[in-house]
């Protein structure tokens, strides 16, 4: 399978080491629109200079690719999804699919006319060991239905983008941060959400123009209430990037700890859950997943109308965080899915 890898910042080089290091797939190209930084990555990952390109256009129309990766900041995803559909390609797309449920319903419509082509989205948090984990102790029954949670992440994210980007953004955390947790409650408990209200905080400290850091409450459609709290500015404590997850259901409780073990709690008693024998997890793991729904022309596990119900979450919490009410999430997700 040939890629052309649409952005060359941290995720763009993680996907070009994750393209040259899996046997079933080779780079057709590479875009970036700095003439330094396009030189500076051809030359590392050996890309000859006749397949790099300066603008998205280019290198579809020039590059032998028959998927592309989209690495580029959040703004220009819906665009470069788009055109890589209407030329016929596979795509597998960074988070978050979209800005909002308006460029979500074009990406929607142009996967359904391509018709064959997979577009995946990388939720690469449900693949890791811990987080698989936590997924199969819910899915054996262990506590039974997800009754309630809390979900608690806290990070300094000072890594800077291209251009700051992200430093930029009206809500950076929703965008970048929590669609990573609000579609990990959904793979984990298996339910969707119905409804939440949101606050966002700004501490002074914040080097970011936008909302850092998100307190909510969110109700799921078979009853599961969680309460989320999540900064990328935090001071002093921090969690891995998953988060501090806690499921509790009539069997007990489990635990996602900050030492990324899952714990089950019962009855006095306190058991590790093994975390799960991956081959390949994280970004690899997406990849081959990809590459596997081609291959047996089948959906992706986060193939685009399913994200789109995650997508729906971070719309939902961005009104209400600006609007300062409940938002319901139905509405948001029928105007994406046209239903």
């Amino acid at each position: 399978m040939r890629f052309l890898i649409l952005g060359l910042g941290f995720f763009g080089r993680n996907w070009l080491r994750e393209v040259v290091a899996c046997p079933e797939c080779e780079v057709a190209g590479i875009v970036a629109k700095h003439p330094d930084l396009l030189a500076t990555v051809g030359e590392e990952f050996k890309v000859p200079p006749s397949w790099r390109y300066a603008t998205i256009e280019e290198g579809l129309d020039r590059a032998e690719a028959q998927a592309a990766i989209v690495a580029l900041p959040e703004m220009v995803h819906k665009t470069a999804i788009v055109a890589a559909l209407e030329r016929g390609l596979h795509v597998l797309t960074e988070k978050p699919l979209a800005m909002d449920m308006v460029e979500a319903a074009a990406v929607v419509r142009a996967a359904r006319r391509a018709g064959l082509s997979i577009v995946m989205v990388d939720q690469n948090y449900r693949w890791r060991p811990q987080t698989m984990a936590l997924r199969r102790a819910v899915r054996e029954g262990k506590i039974g239905r997800v009754e309630s949670a809390s979900y608690e992440f806290r990070q300094a994210i000072a890594r800077k983008t291209t251009d700051a980007w992200r430093e930029q953004m009206p809500h950076p955390y929703l965008h970048d941060i929590a669609v990573h947790h609000f579609d990990l409650l959904r793979a984990c408990t298996g339910q969707e959400c119905t409804e939440l209200v949101a606050w966002g905080v700004r501490p002074p400290w914040s080097w970011y123009q936008g909302v850092p850091a998100l307190d909510a409450i969110l109700s799921f459609d078979q009853g599961l209430s969680v309460s989320y709290t999540g900064s990328m500015v935090a001071r002093g404590f921090s969690t891995p990037q998953d988060g501090i997850i806690t499921l509790v259901g009539e069997g007990g409780t489990l635990r996602l700890e900050a030492d990324s073990q899952v714990r089950w709690y019962r009855d006095g008693q306190v058991e590790v859950i093994p975390p799960e024998a991956m081959p390949f997890s994280d970004t690899a793991y997406a990849l081959r997943e990809f590459l596997a729904a081609i291959r047996e022309r089948r959906r992706p596990e986060t193939h685009v109308e399913d994200n789109v119900r995650s997508l729906a979450m971070v719309a939902a919490a961005v009104s209400s965080v600006e609007k300062r009410q409940p938002v319901a999430v139905a509405p948001l997700l029928a105007e994406a899915l046209g239903k």
